[in-house]
């Protein structure tokens, strides 16, 4: 089974000129400090980065921070970086050099694509909004893997943002991780729906083609066919009309086009002054900061004395942050433009297209010769053996497709035998588990089924042990039945609802024994000291966080922004 693991975490904020970084142990990690030192905050941004958005990340007070994420991770032997400004995102390999550029998360350009690809991961879910299928994000894989603070402690997998886009999301995911409907189903669903929409699309055309033959048929009892030489100089004239609304149209977009293109040139001026004053800038440090630069520095241009002090130097740097600040955010700003370029150039080529296609026409030499008499030159028997013949060959493309769905319909089955062997093992885990965990108020009915709701019969302090016990069982199952990506398990806050130090022991020991083998771990708590024997080699040092309503460090702001900025510079830069 592979294994990704996380080995760094830098979040870095240029707007408060602060940063954090955290190595991360591959084996048990634990996030200690007291509320509001931003525990949450760090273990929710490691899936963020990935792709998988969290609840509550993006509050009020973060963004003023503006973050910029980047996380270092392991998996196949291979390591990667992946940087993660709002919605853009950019993969790195292990010497930081580019592999991919994306922006957001689906679509064709989202990080899913990298993400899904990366950890074998290829379903496609029913979408709420309109019925049609769409790409489960990278969320829908973590799922098993993460206990949110503000979400997971109420139902299971339900810890991050954008879920519920899916129709029954939760019952479809917990099949497949558990191995009820394994990828190979949902392969088979992807190419039953293209088949059935194809199968739609000719049905469709076959109808037209056979009103058209019948409409012909009926016309067929006509034996005059009376010609109007007015016929054919009308419909020039409605060529004509089309031209020059095509026309119309063009110039309306080239216009646009004109517009956008002034737009990202004036961006492209911005940065250009702002890079040079980087330069300036830094030139200007530089020689403040040289031994043979005299205390008191003369402008060469109007003769003003200047201090040549520390905090001179500071404010030098503080300009040149700034610049790289605004530098950031138009970076920002020009992908979007050029973004919005792209489109409307698409546009531009479509009309363009279609306008030449009018030209033909109407520089074509023609006859006086309207579609009635085609009609009457070629014989209407003609025609209707025409559209037969083109019927049959539509009737022949339905029978083979027919025959695809037919033959693909076996492996949508599902195998009955082995769903209840799934069951089984569920249940008897649950029961081993809340045991475990000093549950004694839920019966098997409880959790009959793997997508049942831990709800009913469990208040108060019992629920989150109830969830924490699921959480697990699942992941048993898995294992069990399964093969997969082992992903890191995330605990944020298991010490829900005021547990007492008999079961917040057992909830810890619990999570600890009882992840799966070599499954990294990442645990944040306000304490664990009366929890463990100091002398205990089998529990790492925690990470301590002590800093009230501040994640990020000033201190800690150069080393992060060397480390990162060269990544996210190019994460920005415009691919065009």
């Amino acid at each position: 089974m592979r294994s990704l693991i996380f080995k760094e975490l830098w979040i870095l904020s240029k707007a408060e000129k602060s940063g954090i970084n955290l190595s991360l142990n591959p084996n048990l990690n634990f996030l200690i400090g007291e509320n509001d030192v931003g525990k949450s905050t760090l273990v929710k941004s490691l899936y963020h980065c990935l792709g998988g958005d969290t609840p509550q990340i993006n509050n009020t007070v973060w963004k003023r921070a503006r973050p910029i994420y980047c996380v270092k991770f392991e998996l196949a032997e291979a390591e990667y970086h992946i940087v993660r400004d709002e919605k853009y995102f950019g993969v790195f390999d292990s010497d930081k050099q580019l592999i991919s550029r994306h922006v957001g998360v689906g679509g064709k350009d989202g990080i899913s694509n990298f993400m899904n690809s990366l950890l074998g991961f290829d379903v496609e879910l029913e979408r709420q909004a309109d019925g049609k299928l769409g790409i489960a994000g990278p969320a829908f894989y973590f799922l098993p893997f993460y206990i949110d603070q503000d979400e997971g402690w109420s139902t299971s997998w339900s810890s991050f943002v954008g879920l519920k886009q899916f129709a029954t999301y939760r019952k479809l995911m917990l099949e497949y991780h558990l191995g009820v409907k394994p990828q190979s189903y949902y392969d088979a669903k992807k190419i039953e729906i293209e088949l059935l929409e194809n199968l739609g699309e000719i049905q469709s055309e076959r109808l037209s083609m056979q009103a058209a033959r019948n409409s012909v048929e009926k016309r067929k009892i006509r034996s005059q066919v009376d010609l109007d030489p007015n016929v054919f100089r009308k419909e020039l004239e409605n060529v004509v009309d089309q031209y020059n609304d095509i026309y119309s149209k063009q110039q309306e977009i080239l216009f646009r086009l004109k517009e956008v293109r002034n737009q990202r040139n004036a961006v492209d001026t911005e940065l250009s002054v702002l890079r040079r004053g980087v330069v300036e800038l830094d030139a200007d440090y530089r020689y403040s900061e040289s031994p043979e630069t005299p205390d008191v520095v003369d402008c060469p241009t109007c003769g003003t004395e200047f201090e040549n002090s520390f905090i001179e130097r500071f404010g030098l740097l503080d300009d040149i942050d700034h610049c790289h600040a605004l530098i950031d955010q138009w970076l920002k700003k020009r992908r979007e433009i050029s973004d919005k370029l792209l489109a409307i150039e698409s546009e531009y080529n479509e009309v363009s297209s279609e306008l030449k296609s009018v030209e033909e026409i109407l520089a074509r030499s023609k006859e006086n010769v309207t579609l009635s008499e085609l009609i009457t030159s070629e014989g209407m028997k003609e025609m209707i053996n025409a559209l037969n013949i083109d019927i049959q060959e539509i009737l022949n493309r339905e029978e083979k497709i027919s025959g695809e769905i037919s033959k693909n319909a076996s492996k949508l089955k599902v195998d009955n035998k082995r769903k209840k062997e799934i069951l089984e093992w569920y249940k008897s885990k649950m029961k081993e588990y809340l045991n475990l965990l000093n549950v004694n108020v839920l019966d098997e009915k409880d959790y009959k089924t793997i997508d049942k709701q831990i709800k009913n019969n469990v208040l108060g302090s019992d629920l989150p042990r109830a969830l924490l016990a699921q959480y697990f069982a699942f992941l048993s199952t898995m294992s069990k039945f399964n093969s997969f990506t082992l992903c890191p398990m995330l605990v944020d806050s298991p010490f829900q609802q005021e547990q007492d130090p008999t079961n917040r022991k057992a909830i810890l020991d619990f999570i600890i024994s009882k992840r799966l083998e070599k499954q990294q771990a990442i645990i944040a708590t306000v304490s664990i000291d009366e929890l463990i024997d100091e002398d205990d080699s089998t529990y790492p040092s925690p990470i301590v966080l002590d800093k009230k309503l501040s994640v990020l460090s000033q201190d800690q702001y150069r080393s992060v922004f060397d480390a990162i900025d060269g990544m996210h510079a190019q994460t920005l830069s415009n691919p065009n």
